[in-house]
């Protein structure tokens, strides 16, 4: 079996039928499995996935998207491993092309591109920060792409990996409690270990965009706390202090002239703030736990 499907679910009964429905559709000729980790939900997962006749897993506590990827990808049969999000809808040709990237033989892991489906002025402002995985701006103006295509990124959501690297560096960094930076630092640990990371366009996943302002600012106070995770565990900060603003430059100017420029530049401020808000909390935790050692 050369893939295997990894998706962690939470509470995703909304969201997860379509993109089962999705991975039932492809247009893909070998089977392949499609494996669903999840961490403790309250709603029907459970039930969407034995319709669906996917493998289903739980965990047995919550602990993340990180330990759920994990957990599916121990057991998993497939060479490669291929990722995405419970409230993603995935290209009927995205086995197929991931298949055809992989063949070249040139990366170690391919990242696709992340479409985000057109929304309300707030949800269109807020796929404009380029996230997830550049938003609507595109991953390359988020992350750098050379111009033959490498990057040092990658993004849950859209991308695969040879199994036997995935488990050789030891997965996702569960020490993430959420959603952002287990990737990113991923990503570091391939390149650091010598391996090849190939952004290809044409592998394409789909995502709603996030409409309510209280739903980011939760994202964006947790995205904080992970990056002061991720910020203790790499070696050169000002490798990723310059390539956060060069990407903020990117969102200013190719929102700039657009009717939502106002509300970008509100939501980039509001942004910042929330993040440093979880940094602030993470440190204080941080320091909390450490005294409580003693």
């Amino acid at each position: 079996m050369k893939f295997s499907v990894i998706i962690p679910a939470y509470n995703a009964q909304s969201t997860l039928p379509a993109l089962l429905d999705s991975l039932a559709h492809q247009g893909y000729p070998e089977d392949f499995e499609v494996i669903v980790v999840d961490d403790c939900s309250t709603d029907a997962t459970a039930d969407i996935c034995r319709r669906f006749g996917c493998k289903f897993l739980c965990c047995p506590k919550n602990c993340g998207p990180a330990s759920c990827r994990n957990q599916g990808s121990a057991g998993a049969k497939g060479e490669f491993l291929v990722f995405t999000d419970s409230d993603c809808i995935v290209s009927s040709d995205w086995l197929q092309c991931f298949e055809r990237a992989l063949a070249l033989k040139d990366s170690d892991a391919i990242m696709g591109k992340l479409v985000l489906l057109p929304s309300t002025i707030m949800g269109d402002a807020i796929s404009a920060l380029g996230f997830p995985a550049g938003g609507s701006i595109g991953f390359d103006k988020v992350w750098r792409v050379s111009e033959d295509g490498y990057t040092k990124s990658l993004s849950s959501c859209n991308f695969a990996i040879r199994r036997d690297i995935f488990l050789e560096l030891g997965g996702f960094d569960q020490s993430f409690p959420h959603a952002g930076g287990e990737d990113s630092f991923l990503a570091h640990c391939l390149v650091a270990a010598g391996y090849k990371i190939r952004y290809r366009p044409e592998v394409i996943a789909y995502h709603p965009a996030r409409e309510s302002f209280f739903e980011f600012l939760r994202w964006q106070f947790k995205r904080g706390m992970s990056s002061l995770i991720f910020a203790s565990k790499i070696p050169r900060k000002t490798e990723f202090v310059s390539l956060r603003l060069w990407s903020t430059k990117n969102v200013i100017k190719y929102s700039f002239g657009d009717r939502k420029f106002p509300l970008v530049l509100l939501l980039l401020a509001v942004s910042f703030a929330a993040q440093m808000s979880g940094v602030l909390v993470a440190k204080y935790n941080s320091r909390k736990a450490r005294a409580c050692e003693f």
